[in-house]
């Protein structure tokens, strides 16, 4: 065999080994488009399923608290009229519609401070107390005599 035609040969394999190769990674390629294009049908036909499945469920539970709502209605009214029979022999005011008690304005309670003539703190104020490091932290108002006795400074 020659030389030439030994390197004709190597040509040769390594042209189908490359050939073989781009086939693979073409059939490959389009393999993984397909698994795409059905993970995405998949996906939306889940969402679409989900969807109806929600719509149901809010229907059927919209059906079952109405029905609930008119089997409790003479037990609620009862109640309703016990309350303000009671308040009339009793001498009280007539208590709130039900159906209107959660829409009153709240008035914040008022506050008096201590006889020092300082302000009490309001529920859960926080006051911005800096460390003898000098890191500052904001601390429930409760807790500032605890971090003074410590060595912070109230920060203004």
């Amino acid at each position: 065999m020659s030389a030439a035609t030994a390197t004709i040969i190597a040509v040769a394999a390594t042209a189908a080994t490359a050939g073989s190769t781009m086939y693979a990674a073409h059939k490959q390629s389009e393999a993984a488009q397909e698994a795409a294009k059905l993970q995405a049908k998949s996906t939306s036909e889940a969402l679409g399923y989900e969807k109806e499945r929600d719509v149901y469920a809010r229907g059927t539970e919209a059906n079952r608290y109405g029905a609930l709502q008119s089997q409790t209605q003479p037990y609620r009214e009862t109640g309703v009229g016990s309350n303000t029979e009671m308040a009339r022999l009793l001498g009280l005011p007539a208590p709130a519609d039900p159906a209107t008690q959660w829409q009153h304005t709240a008035q914040p309670p008022t506050q008096t401070g201590p006889p020092s003539g300082t302000p009490a703190p309001a529920m859960g104020a926080m006051v911005m107390m800096q460390a003898p490091d000098g890191t500052t932290k904001n601390v429930p108002a409760s807790e500032e005599s605890h971090w003074t006795q410590r060595g912070a400074k109230r920060v203004s």
